[in-house]
């Protein structure tokens, strides 16, 4: 069973209070009992299986989930995101906001350091935050982080941010993937001596090969036994490309946890006494549909993508129920081409998904000039679950309306930079997003960090605008379900279901579960007594 993970609309209403004065105060530890720390047993390794190696350590500059694991656990963010979507404190023990959302104040741990002993400052939060709203240094980051105007350091230990507009969710937003908070002093080194504030710090990267972490015995969070977490030493994160290599892997011991669960694999290792799986709901897979591709290859009319009726004639040819089956085997629920499911508490119920309708997609093309037996390519990976089974199923289905879909099958080491954002038809995948506004804004909005698409609406921009800093629940969702009638309509990403998300670990590892962003954070790890 998936767990659900909906948005919490109770988390909006207790930020909303638009006049009144909002203060959440974090602590140095979850809450805990005696009986888990007495479980509890520090030392030893963890090691992490991904389908990619690291290939990236600036956490500005991110894009991979082969990569995150490093970046998440060396730089530390001001809020880390929970599975209920709330921000609980990382390097800020508290935040507050007088004004209904439009001015936020941060307050610093003041006994965290970076791992060289330098203690983090309210400047060293001004600078990492300023370069993330750099798009040069953060391309996809830029936009992903709220309408931030200004940020102010305050003394040491105290950050002040100025927003264009109220904004309620900013505390969750900076527990996302970018806003990471870097060592302004050492920023040239990064690559080689990366220098964070996380739990763990580097011992060793090799680019192509493994990543290995030591625990950072000065972090400034204490663990369920009254020491500082980290509980284990240190952490590996071994890339291995096969799905059923990393799967036999896991049965023989030689690495503890599997990053994500391929859907076909679910069945043995639940049947597997020595292998726990666990899972919630997350993103998506979507068929985007370049409206700005950097390439084309040869015989490739992809050009007629930017024809509406062509992208709305795609999305009726699919049979959702059946692609549902066969990408992830049924562990999903449909989906209508917009990013955000029925539902999330933000959902549209009356947004209907496509039904499958051969004539009515036929109807679409011959409408638009497309001959039969036109030729498209779509690129996709094996290096994520589902992605080939997707795009081979849309191959399937696309000749009953009369179009010769090539499929090109692409190395998950170079897909993310080859291909993603740049590609004409592409398949691609996407976890669930911290916030409504996260989850749509950099996705659709013209110059959007993260638009797959290349997509540019002006009525779009306007609605996403005005309902992020909107603070009435009611009215915010109104505009935010506008949007995805447009989005949905548009069909520049096809998104036929949303999906669970998987892992399968060691039952002698505990504090470890599936997050519904497909985060995963082993500073809380430990292995069992």
């Amino acid at each position: 069973m998936i767990k659900k993970s909906n948005f919490s609309r109770r988390r909006f209403i207790s930020y909303a209070g638009a006049s009144a004065a909002m203060a959440v105060t974090g602590t140095t530890s979850l809450i805990g009992t005696s009986a888990l720390a007495s479980k509890v047993q520090r030392g030893g390794t963890i090691t992490l299986s991904v389908p990619e190696p690291v290939s990236e350590l600036d956490p500005h500059k991110v894009v991979s989930h082969g990569s995150f694991p490093a970046t998440f656990h060396m730089f530390s963010a001001l809020t880390r995101i929970g599975q209920d979507f709330n921000a609980k404190p990382e390097l800020a023990k508290s935040w507050s906001t007088l004004d209904g959302g439009q001015t936020w104040t941060f307050n610093l741990f003041e006994n965290a350091k970076f791992h060289n002993g330098r203690p983090v400052t309210a400047e060293d939060v001004k600078y990492s935050l300023e370069r993330v709203l750099d798009e040069k240094t953060s391309p996809h980051g830029h936009t992903a982080i709220g309408p931030i105007k200004e940020v102010i350091a305050k003394g040491l230990h105290t950050v002040e941010i100025r927003l264009t507009t109220t904004y309620v969710d900013l505390p969750v937003d900076l527990g996302g993937i970018y806003p990471r908070v870097v060592d302004r002093e050492n920023i040239d080194k990064i690559y080689t001596a990366p220098n964070g504030s996380g739990p763990f710090k580097m011992v060793k990267w090799e680019p192509n090969g493994i990543t290995v972490l030591a625990a950072n015995s000065d972090y400034h969070i204490i663990g369920e036994d009254g020491q500082a977490i980290p509980y284990i030493d240190s952490m590996r994160l071994v890339p291995i490309k096969e799905p059923t290599s990393e799967f036999a892997a896991l049965q023989s011991g030689e690495t503890d946890i599997m990053f994500q669960l391929p859907y076909d694999l679910i069945p043995a290792a639940k049947g597997d006494p020595k292998i726990v799986v666990d899972a919630t709901e997350t993103g998506y897979h979507n068929l985007s549909l370049h409206q700005k591709p950097t390439f084309r290859l040869p015989n490739d009319n992809s050009e007629l993508l930017l024809d509406k009726r062509v992208r709305q004639a795609l999305a009726y040819a699919i049979n959702r129920p059946a692609i549902l089956d066969v990408s992830i085997g049924g562990f999903g629920r449909i989906g209508n081409d917009q990013p955000i499911p029925p539902t999330h508490v933000y959902g549209h119920a009356g947004l209907k998904p496509r039904e499958h309708n051969v004539e009515k997609s036929k109807q679409l093309l011959a409408e638009a000039g497309v001959k039969p037996g036109t030729r498209l390519i779509l690129h996709t990976t094996t290096g994520r679950p589902g992605l080939m089974e997707h795009a081979l199923a849309v191959r399937e289905m696309a000749k009953e309306v009369g179009l010769d879909i090539a499929v090109d099958a692409i190395d998950i080491s170079r897909y993310w930079t080859d291909i993603e954002y740049r590609a004409p038809m592409y398949m691609d995948n996407w976890g669930a997003r911290q916030t409504i506004n996260a989850s749509i804004k950099p996705f659709y909005e013209t110059g959007g960090g993260n638009n797959c698409a290349g997509f540019s609406n002006a009525n779009v921009d306007s609605l996403l605008s005005r309902a992020e800093g909107e603070t009435d629940f009611e009215s915010r969702k109104s505009l935010y379900n506008q949007a995805m009638e447009i989005i949905s309509d548009e069909a520049v990403t096809i998104i036929p279901y949303f999906k669970g998300y998987y892992i399968a670990m060691n039952p002698a590892v505990g504090g470890v579960s599936a997050h519904p962003m497909s985060y995963m954070w082993l500073d809380w790890a430990y292995r069992k007594a």
